[in-house]
């Protein structure tokens, strides 16, 4: 906003211009150009000469404007240049003028110069027509009260694109099958590694399959751990070492169990590839176009690390082409309208229950493809909602997050895509790729559980215990943008809510300041630089000590933004002051008056 400062003088000039019929000139003066104040006293105030040579006949020139702002300037208006209102009130009192401003921008004292330089036109007039009793009635140019600028509405926050995983992302991650748990044989030859979780989110059928695997797994384990701590008793209770003799005897037991040459060799035991874990199960009366299934140790193609995994035995009329196409539409919900051969595809997809890819193919089929995009939505609904379920659940996890006051299962491959930093973790040389359990020091559930949530499903999910400003933290730290301007905002609909129910709030948003600044939450920081700026009266009487302690930037923030302005008290309260001042001078020029009458009208009655 620039200020055109107007001076409103007496003075009396000689130009090139007829003049004759002119009684009030308006000087208008630019607010940010020192050279313009200097122009006024030297060249319009000091012409001594053209000065008393009017003064001789009595023109009175009232106003006078001369507009000066260089609209050309390149250089950029710094903060500096702008002058305050007190340089122009010196120079008019210098000159012996009143001294008015104006805004353009806001459109601030323009009837005000305007109005009160007909006053001075109209007052400079009495000497000449004395006798016409209206302008005795005419004010003198009125004070003006300062400006007080409206406060800066509040930045809102904006919520950057989401960065929905790309269907090349999905894709990828089954052509490269990092973290795979599950491996698929077709014709006894060809291996398709893939993600638990994928498939069981897109499939029912494939949900029941790995759920009922899992639970069998399960069972196994524990009827292993209760064998092998029922032995452990045993041998613990009843158990006789012989040290002279090469054999081990039990007292409870005619068994003799010949004793190993060497002990070491027990720790140095690893599971060779391929070796099943647990026996397989027959799916023949199950589903069609199953086999088997069971779980044995297998090499990932990606890593070369050893790992258990689910291998289901696919029956030999499903093709490796037709199924890898029914997969890849398990991961992305796509399916390409130029797949050669169509026929086959749909009879897989039949088989395997895989109905929504079914439909797809009939409408391609049927020259109907643009009906696959509402099939498409409805893919990615219902898939969204298993994920977030086997969140919830622990269903098909495959890693375990240890925190500070709990733990929470989770799934690699869906962390993988939806975070750079969970992949760079789980896909590069890091130990915790290799580890089923990862530590996350100085991380609690609720937030932990937030972001997972966020990863899963793109969504925020706040709860009364969740602390916004350490999930704006842990945000950060995974480098997740999207999800630090969702607590942004969520932050800021809270804080609002509660200071127009009455709370207050000023503290909480001191302490929110630089804790935002320092976990790059820079539109929540800007909001409460915001909100102390145009509460700072209040803010500063409460928490003087606090403003204080803030750091050197954002107290000179404070200094250069607050509301209202410095400059601002500083002219009311010169307002104030000078119209008390005028309030005095009318009161005695009244009461003068009052008793001119009252001696005038006494001695009239005494003449009559």
């Amino acid at each position: 906003m620039i200020l055109y400062i107007f001076l409103v003088a007496y003075l009396l000039i000689k130009t090139s211009l007829n003049l004759s019929r002119i009684t009030c000139v308006i000087l208008k003066l630019s607010g940010i150009v020192v050279v313009d104040f200097q122009r006024v006293l030297c060249t319009y105030f000091y012409a001594t000469d053209l000065f008393e040579l009017y003064l001789s006949h009595n023109w009175c020139c009232d106003i006078l404007q001369k507009s000066v702002l260089s609209l050309f300037n390149p250089r950029p208006i710094k903060r500096g240049d702008i002058l305050p209102p007190e340089k122009g009130r010196e120079v008019a009192k210098e000159l012996g003028i009143p001294y008015y401003e104006t805004s353009v921008f806001d459109q601030f004292g323009i009837k005000d110069v305007f109005d009160n330089a007909i006053r001075a036109a109209l007052i400079s007039r009495r000497h000449l027509q004395f006798w016409k009793s209206h302008l005795k009635k005419v004010q003198k140019p009125l004070l003006q009260a300062p400006f007080l600028p409206p406060k800066a509405p509040p930045p809102v926050i904006k919520i950057p694109e989401c960065p929905v995983p790309s269907v090349n992302e999905a894709g990828y991650l089954l052509d490269s099958p990092l973290c795979a748990d599950v491996m698929f044989v077709l014709q006894e030859q060809d291996c398709i590694f893939a993600h638990k979780i994928y498939l069981a989110t897109s499939s029912s059928k494939f949900y029941d399959l790995f759920l009922m695997e899992c639970e069998e797994s399960s069972n196994l384990d524990e009827t292993q751990c209760n064998k092998e701590n029922t032995s452990k008793d045993v041998l613990t209770s009843h158990l006789e070492t012989n040290y002279d003799s090469d054999e081990i005897s039990l007292k409870s037991v005619d068994v003799k169990i010949p004793a190993p040459e060497n002990t070491d060799s027990l720790n140095t035991l690893k599971p060779e590839p391929g070796e099943t874990i647990f026996a397989a199960r027959s799916l023949s009366s199950w589903g069609k176009g199953f086999v088997s299934v069971h779980k044995e140790m297998q090499v990932n193609p990606v890593s070369n690390r050893m790992c258990p995994v689910t291998v289901v035995k696919m029956d030999s009329s499903v093709q490796a082409g037709p199924f890898k196409t029914v997969l890849q539409f398990l991961y992305t919900g796509q399916l390409d309208e130029n797949e050669k051969d169509l026929t086959r595809l749909a009879q897989i997809a039949e088989i395997l229950e895989v109905f929504d890819l079914r439909m797809m193919v009939e409408n391609i089929m049927n020259k109907e493809a643009f009906m696959n995009q509402e099939i498409t939505k409805a893919f990615h609904v219902r898939k969204a909602n298993r994920i977030k379920e086997c969140l919830c659940k622990g269903t098909f996890s495959d890693v375990t997050f240890k925190l500070d006051d709990g733990t929470i299962n989770a799934h690699k491959p869906l962390l993988i895509c939806s975070c750079e930093w969970m992949s760079a973790m789980f896909g590069g040389s890091f130990t915790e790729s290799l580890n089923s359990e990862v530590v996350l020091p100085n991380i609690n559930k609720t937030s932990m559980q937030a972001v997972l949530d966020y990863l899963y499903t793109k969504q925020l999910s706040s709860t009364q215990d969740l602390d916004i400003l350490e999930l704006i933290a842990l945000a950060n730290r995974f480098c997740l943008p999207h999800l630090v301007a969702l607590a942004e905002q969520h932050a800021v609909q809270e804080l609002t809510k509660a200071s127009m129910s009455g709370i207050a709030i000023d503290g909480d948003v001191l302490s929110c300041l630089e804790l935002a600044q320092f976990h790059n939450a820079n539109q929540l920081a800007a909001w409460c630089l915001h909100y102390i700026c145009t509460n700072y009266n209040s803010v500063c009487s409460k928490f003087r000590k606090e403003i204080k302690a803030k750091s050197s930037d954002n107290q000179e923030y404070f200094e250069r933004h607050r509301w209202p302005p410095v400059w601002y008290l500083k002219e009311e309260d010169h307002y104030q002051r000078v119209k008390k001042e005028r309030e005095k001078e009318d009161f005695a020029l009244n009461k003068h008056h009052s008793r001119r009458k009252w001696c005038f009208w006494n001695s009239s009655a005494v003449v009559a």
